[in-house]
């Protein structure tokens, strides 16, 4: 690229706004979103990158340490059939190769795979070697890179690897290439550019660059030919600054956001790190992945797989007696439930990533909580993980069947008073899910009998053991109930007024969060389908829900400040929309928190 050559560093080719900052830059069309400021979490998506934080993805604040982060390829710069292209290779399911007679999901990477890692590593190599040449006797941390390189690859091809551990493994190796590959063109390039005072107008758009408020740092880069952004505040902007072109922010809608699941349940990554941008993020961005090789891997199971395949022992324990429940089995190892987070169970549905991450990254610290409780602790339906608890088939098969006996009267709102039969029903719930379902349980149902979910006729001895998809739905309804009502109860105490002023217009924002005429009751329409709402899978289909929800919030105190602005279908790209989800799941669970001191319920995935 060929900028003009009137321009230098602290003038703009282009130029663009991010919130109080003025992003310019000296020699590329382009200004992409800076990721610095907001403390983020390292934590490695679906594809085992780390998103926008990760350096190798996408361009960070100019580190001394990591300055041959500047020099990282750019993936756009070298697609298929490029030799470089395997740099951003993801396995996919069909690159795992299982290991014969081996009963574990275990296996190594196609062989195929395995060789375009290994041109990677030829490139890199020789390149090193010959840059060693001239400088013998020195050790190069730059050398260890490649034995763990070297290393990587040959873990890949012989050592057996859930595909979970695989997948991070392929991207530790394709980072440490890029490292390898970044650090010869520092020193070899941009390095001895900056040294020299002899710098270039021609700027290398196949590197990744960097963002800097430094203006010295940015001549220098300037002058090496390096991508570079300057930000700045308004205040700070040259009098005489020359403007060729303001540009909209380019946002990274191409990276991966979303978690690594299996099958249709969420099974994330640790997160290595949270914090600003800046040389910690770039350092745990490094860190080499340990895999879990010191404990046996799960062996899942399909969700389609008869009950009697819970009966197989791990290779840790002794197979629990046969005349126990696959929901009590679940539940037996944690005597002491942890409330924020799903119990490992084949009776819930899926959660989902922004919730999850809202309940693990909490703060939970009691100072937190608002002392004495404003609201009811209490919860109007019961907790989902309830029903999955007991160790008896018969106490399963109680539980279930209680609470679709009780929830049968349909149409009823629970915030309409009066002396129903479906309230004595939900009190002798209460009585039941607090001491003993045996009890009570005659008075609601017959054990050869049947009860009735959303239309349709159930039998009650199928319950000691129920088909999952059927249990799945009945907790999905029970999280969707929670959710919905604690969300009404909280908007009544944090916005009050709003609910005195106007109390049908409050009530009708309320309910336009949610698709479908029912309000918050649901009980009177179809089961869905597909997820829809505000957890649709589409921009347009989520956008007006999603925007209901954020001007019903934006009411309470401290609500933060993306939240003020409405959302606009112009600017409602994928990275917007992770943003406000990301934003408004995590202000909703810490403000639930804060005002009945304990975790919300929160709605699931539907179980398809």
């Amino acid at each position: 690229m060929h900028p003009a050559a009137w321009l230098q560093s602290y003038d703009a080719l282009a130029v663009a706004i991010q919130d109080n900052l003025v992003i310019t830059t000296p020699n590329m069309t382009f200004i992409p979103k800076f990721h610095h400021f907001e403390e983020e979490n390292v934590q490695a998506r679906a594809d085992g990158r780390f998103g926008v934080v990760d350096c190798f993805q996408w361009p960070q604040a100019y580190d001394n340490v990591f300055c041959n982060s500047v020099c990282i390829p750019r993936k756009e710069a070298y697609p298929f059939p490029h030799p470089l292209h395997w740099a951003w290779y993801t396995p996919e399911q069909k690159d795992f190769k299982t290991i014969p007679g081996n009963s574990f999901p275990v296996g190594t990477l196609a062989s195929d795979k395995v060789e375009g890692l290994e041109s990677l590593l030829k490139l890199v190599d020789k390149r090193v070697q010959d840059w060693r040449v001239n400088r013998q006797g020195k050790k190069d941390v730059i050398v260890n890179r490649v034995i763990s390189l070297r290393h990587g690859i040959s873990r890949l091809k012989k050592h057996p690897l859930t595909f979970r551990d695989l997948l991070i493994f392929v991207t530790d190796a394709q980072c440490l290439f890029l490292e390898i590959h970044s650090f010869m063109d520092w020193v070899l390039i941009a390095q001895p550019r900056i040294s020299s005072g002899v710098g270039t107008v021609i700027v290398n758009s196949e590197w990744m660059g960097a963002f800097t408020h430094e203006s010295d740092m940015c001549n220098k880069l300037h002058m090496a030919g390096v991508p570079i952004w300057y930000v700045c505040t308004m205040a700070y902007i040259p009098a005489n600054m020359k403007v060729h072109k303001p540009v909209l922010i380019t946002h990274p809608d191409d990276i991966v956001i979303s978690m690594y699941a299996e099958g249709n349940r969420i099974h994330p990554y640790d997160i290595i790190h949270r914090g600003e941008g800046g040389h910690q993020r770039q350092l745990h961005v490094r860190r080499l992945y340990g895999g879990t090789t010191f404990r046996n891997p799960d062996i899942t199971v399909p969700s389609s797989a008869p009950s009697s395949s819970f009966t197989t022992p791990s290779s840790s324990a002794l197979a629990p007696s046969s005349q126990t429940s696959a929901a009590g089995r679940a539940t037996k190892q944690n005597h002491k439930k942890d409330k924020w987070k799903d119990p490992e169970s084949p009776y819930l549905p899926p959660s989902l990533l922004h919730w999850d991450d809202a309940l693990k990254t909490c703060n939970k610290d009691p100072s937190c909580m608002h002392m004495p409780y404003a609201i009811d602790r209490g919860y109007r339906f019961p907790e989902p993980a309830l029903l999955l608890g007991p160790k008896l088939p018969e106490r399963l098969q109680g539980y279930i069947a209680t609470w679709l006996a009780c929830a049968a009267p349909k149409g009823k709102d629970p915030e309409k008073k009066g002396p129903t039969v479906a309230e004595k029903r939900k009190a002798v719930m209460r009585d039941l899910f607090g001491d003993d379902v045996l009890e009570t349980q005659g008075d609601l149902f017959a054990r050869e009998g049947s009860v009735e979910f959303r239309g349709e006729q159930v039998s009650v001895a199928s319950l000691a053991n129920p088909p999952h998809r059927l249990t799945q739905r009945i907790t999905w309804e029970l999280f969707e109930l929670g959710f919905r009502y604690e969300l009404r109860d909280l908007d009544h105490y944090l916005a009050h007024k709003r609910w005195a002023d106007d109390l049908i217009g409050r009530e009708q924002l309320l309910h336009s969060i949610f698709l479908g005429e029912a309000g918050l009751v649901m009980w009177s329409e179809q089961f869905p389908e597909d997820n829809y709402g505000m957890w649709n899978n589409t921009l347009i289909g989520l956008l007006p829900y999603l925007e209901k929800f954020r001007e019903l919030i934006c009411a309470w105190d401290d609500a933060p400040p993306l939240l003020v602005v409405p959302l606009t279908p112009d600017s409602f790209t994928d990275t917007k929309c992770w943003e406000v989800m990301h934003t408004v799941t995590a202000f909703y669970v810490q403000t639930f928190f804060r005002h009945f001191g304990r975790p919300p319920i929160v709605p699931h995935s539907i179980p398809l």
